[in-house]
């Protein structure tokens, strides 16, 4: 789904129960009373329909990249909490929940607010605190990250149930035949969405097992998984994409990570993934075994030039990104492209380098040249030193800029900073750029 249909589609979701509750509300009353009510339906429908945000839907992520759809999601998410929890301080209308005022039959001159009405509204208001709060300092929380996903899922699904059970026993607007079937409408999507990331996607994947074929060092601190299918064809999947493993782990499990896929599309299908130790789980990577069973959940992404036509390819990586460029050179060496790439790789040291040999001999097959770029070079270098920023970049793809070639990047979010910086600089468009990055903020 191009981004500009997503977002028409967000934006009339979120805009149905206001459209049909001002159609058939009756008359207006106050402006602050309005804009209230306003504010709680479509906070109510953007907490609807992040579910499908968050769902991993390729329909959604596959053209815009999953980062942005996520960003997007917790963009959309804080803002419409600020409009949720202010909500209810702007009321002026008098609580007349237990009569109608002669001559105002359509209650326009009051408010409904009865037990369950404020027990609910409260308990949505106070939960939707705790759950964004917890969100934005997620890092900080002591929990895993599969608790806090379950938890998060979980909690925003009590919180909408909360908020629709107020909106539909108090609203003037909610309890509308029309907006209560908008209500329904989004809540069945919201209950879908959350049943195929929980409950049907693992089912799913459990028919498709995989088994760890092999775990060998590829360079200080990182490996190389390689998985093969068991009983099926494998993934179709297109060079530069990735997916989400759960290893070791039965197919129902929540510890799940995602991956950039190394290896090249076809073969003998077996997935090759570059996994770094980084101080989580993967400072066992090395001791999972062979035989055991993994789980795919893929492919995601849009970090691919398939179908691209520019002069030439730029892939600009750091550590451990630079494994789906390695899918994409891997790719292009099988087909023989036969445009000019440039890869520039950045690394601490020259022992953190991945499969330098191979892009060696890449370049006898394909028109490659690759740049080293450490930050400590032994005596002797005569490559790059430093890191991958903006001067790199503009004494690097000036050339490249000028000449209409296509960017892609992956590494750690300052390299992506700097490197999109100095490309801006240079003059590249975004729509010549691919990037995508597992950290939204």
């Amino acid at each position: 789904m191009p981004a500009i249909a997503l977002i028409t589609v967000m934006a009339l979701a979120i805009a149905a129960p206001l459209g049909l509750g001002w159609a058939f509300g009756g008359p207006v009353r106050p402006w602050r009373d309005e804009l209230a009510g306003g504010l709680a339906m479509a906070g109510t429908a953007a907490l609807l329909s992040e579910f499908l945000l968050s769902g991993r839907f390729r329909m959604i992520s596959g053209r815009i990249g999953i980062d942005r759809t996520m960003r997007w999601h917790q963009l959309l998410a804080r803002v419409l909490t600020v409009g949720l929890l202010v909500h209810p301080f702007l009321y002026t209308l008098p609580d007349a929940s237990q009569f109608v005022r002669p001559g105002d039959p359509t209650r326009a001159g009051m408010l409904g607010i009865g037990a369950v009405m404020l027990a609910t509204g409260a308990l949505a208001w106070l939960g939707l605190g705790v759950l964004t709060i917890t969100a934005i300092a997620r890092d900080a929380l002591p929990w895993r990250y599969e608790a806090w996903r379950l938890g998060h899922g979980l909690g925003a699904a009590l919180v909408a149930g909360l908020g629709l059970a107020h909106a539909l026993t108090g609203g003037r607007y909610s309890a509308l035949p029309a907006v209560a079937a908008s209500w329904a409408v989004l809540a069945g999507l919201a209950g879908a969405s959350l049943a195929s990331t929980y409950l049907i996607r693992p089912l799913l994947l459990a028919r498709r097992p995989w088994r760890v074929a092999a775990v060998q060092p590829a360079a200080e601190r990182c490996w190389e998984v390689v998985l093969e299918p068991l009983g099926h064809e494998g993934l179709r999947f297109r060079a530069g994409q990735f997916a989400w493993l759960r290893l070791d782990r039965p197919a129902l499990s929540r510890r799940e990570h995602p991956f950039s896929i190394a290896s090249a599309p076809g073969g003998d299908g077996s997935l090759s993934f570059l996994v770094k130790q980084a101080g989580d789980f993967t400072n066992d990577i090395g001791a999972l075994r062979p035989g055991a069973r993994a789980f795919v959940d893929g492919p995601h992404g849009h970090l691919t030039i398939d179908g691209r036509r520019e002069p030439g390819v730029c892939l600009i990586g750091g550590g451990v990104g630079v494994a789906p460029l390695l899918s994409i050179l891997r790719a292009a060496r099988a087909r023989r492209d036969p445009r000019p790439f440039l890869l520039l790789y950045g690394n601490r040291h020259q022992g953190q380098v991945l499969a330098g040999a191979e892009l060696d001999a890449m370049a006898q097959e394909i028109d490659l040249t690759t740049e080293h770029v450490l930050q400590e070079p032994p005596s002797g270098w005569s490559g790059a030193r430093g890191m991958v920023d903006r001067a790199l970049v503009a004494q690097r793809c000036a050339g490249a800029a000028r000449e209409g070639w296509v960017f892609v990047l992956c590494g750690p979010p300052p390299m992506m900073r700097e490197v999109r910086g100095g490309l801006a600089a240079l003059g590249v468009p975004s729509r010549r750029i691919l990037e995508e990055r597992f950290t939204y903020d």
